[in-house]
Parts: C-alpha cells; structure tokens; sequence
C-alpha cells in the first residue's frame, strides 16, 4: 500500500483552508491506496483541537485513511480518539510521549495499550522530529496487543525493519515512512510506504511497490535510484518544501503555518529534479 501523509493546507496568513484540504484529499485520493490526515507531513502539532474536528468533517474519504495523533497524555488524547472513530479512520497513528520520556519507564507502554483500549493503533516511530526513539523491547511488547496493529517506522534504520521482520507477529503491519530506503524496507518485510513523496509521484512509488511485488527486481532497482534524489531532498526541505512543490503542480497544499518559511531554501535544488520526473510521466 502506498499512503500519502497529505498536508494540511493554511492561506498566507496562516488560517487553516478546509475547502483545499477537500480538494487537495479528492484529487490524491485515487492516485494511492489511502491517506494518511495529521502526520508529520499534515502538521498535526500546529493545529487546535478545534481545526483538527473542522478539517476532518471537510474531508470524505472513500479509501482507508489513518489519523495523527502527537499528545502526551491520555486525557489530551481522548477529544481526537472520538473524532477519529467517528469520521471512520481505520487506525490512530501516534507517536510516542516526548517532553518527559527520559522518566517515562513504562508509561511508554501503558499509554499506547490506554489508547489501543479506544481503537486501532498504529506505532509511530520518526526520531528525527520527535528526538525520541521507540525502544525496541517497547515495540515487542506493544505487537502483542490485538488492537495495535502496525507501525509506521521513518527512521530508515533497516537494522530495526529487520528486527520487526524477525520478532514481531505476521500479522503485525509496518509501512515505512523513509523514501530513500523504500525498496530496502520493501526487501525487509514492509508492506508499503506512508510517504511525503508520495504527495507528488504517487505512480512511481506504486509502479516501484509493484515491480517488487512481482519480481521485477531490476526495475525495482531501477525505480529506487530514480527516485532517490525526490526522496532525500523532501527529507532535508521538510513541509516548506513539499507543500511549495505540491503548489508549483498546482495543486492546493496552502502554506507552512508560520512561523515556519512560506518557501524552502531546497528548491532551486529540488526544481529540476522535480521536472524531470514531470517530464518522465511519474508525477500527478
């Protein structure tokens, strides 16, 4: 499965744009296999509990849709469990308690097991914006628990694909969330990819998923090393720079809501990559 966190769209002024968000939700929608609302990509930490409802009832998806979550505690918890229910969502992807985890012991475990009690859960493991790693043994644990059902790891440690691969039950779904290792994490057990890129060439990451599903490997191979330069500067230009390319395909993806850059010092480097692939076909 091929799943794009999509952004969130804000105006200039940084005011959240529910009729973009529908509209930018309906023309990705049937270009992947679900989506992902309020991840990292969707900038679920700079919303008020109040957008968050606002911009879920804008949107109707038709396909399996996963919901961010980034709180601390159960209690903050509870509002976007509710609305996540209700709007249908097949799972919550959360990420793990950050501002006290050095003293969080088995807190860890018990506040996703108090969340998986509500609905389906899925882990998410993204170390590079919440400095905070996903013990190992955590993640052990957690699998066993029926209503926590995959993960979403965007480490591109392979060493950890490697792991759930190895001691996590069959059951158990990991998507990763690292374009540049996409076929690596393929190669390791992933069942797809929830990815940032995935906003912009969502047929050349699925056409890659299922040249590798087939046993086409060399195309695989082939696809991965094209696309790795769309993958690796997304991951250093971040938001700013996905929604600013998203923009220039005219597609409506708004704005960073500010403080954040309203462009991305990335993209005259990311420009041209991103017309060569437009000029290869593999874009919206």
């Amino acid at each position: 499965m091929i799943l794009p966190p999509i952004p969130t769209p804000f105006d200039r002024e940084g005011r959240l744009d529910t009729e973009a968000f529908r509209e930018l939700a309906e023309a990705l929608e049937p270009l992947v296999d679900g989506l992902l609302i309020y991840g990292s990509n969707g900038e679920g930490v700079h919303l008020t509990p109040e957008e968050r409802a606002r911009g879920l009832r804008a949107l109707k998806p038709r396909k399996p849709f996963l919901v961010g979550l980034m709180e601390e505690t159960v209690p903050q918890a509870e509002r976007a469990l509710l609305e996540a229910q209700e709007a249908g969502a097949m799972a919550l992807l959360a990420t793990p308690p950050r501002y006290y985890h050095a003293s969080l012991g088995e807190g860890l475990v018990a506040y996703y097991q108090a969340l998986a009690e509500r609905m389906p859960i899925f882990l998410y493991h993204v170390p590079q914006n919440t400095k905070v790693d996903l013990p190992l043994s955590a993640v052990e644990t957690l699998a066993q628990h029926p209503r926590i059902t995959g993960i979403k790891d965007s480490s591109g440690d392979l060493i950890r694909l490697a792991f759930y691969q190895a001691h996590l039950r069959d059951d158990f779904r990991v998507f990763t969330g690292h374009a540049p290792t996409f076929l690596g994490a393929l190669a390791l057990g992933a069942e797809g990819g929830i990815l940032a890129a995935a906003n912009l060439a969502p047929r050349a990451y699925r056409a890659l998923l299922e040249a590798f599903r087939t046993g086409r490997l060399s195309e695989a191979q082939a696809l991965q090393k094209r696309l790795f330069p769309l993958g690796n500067l997304l991951s250093r230009g971040g938001v700013p720079l996905l929604k600013q390319a998203m923009r220039h395909l005219g597609l409506p993806a708004g704005y960073p809501r500010p403080p954040y850059p309203q462009e991305s010092p990335v993209w005259k480097e990311f420009r041209p990559v991103l017309e060569a692939l437009k000029g290869e076909g593999w874009l919206l």
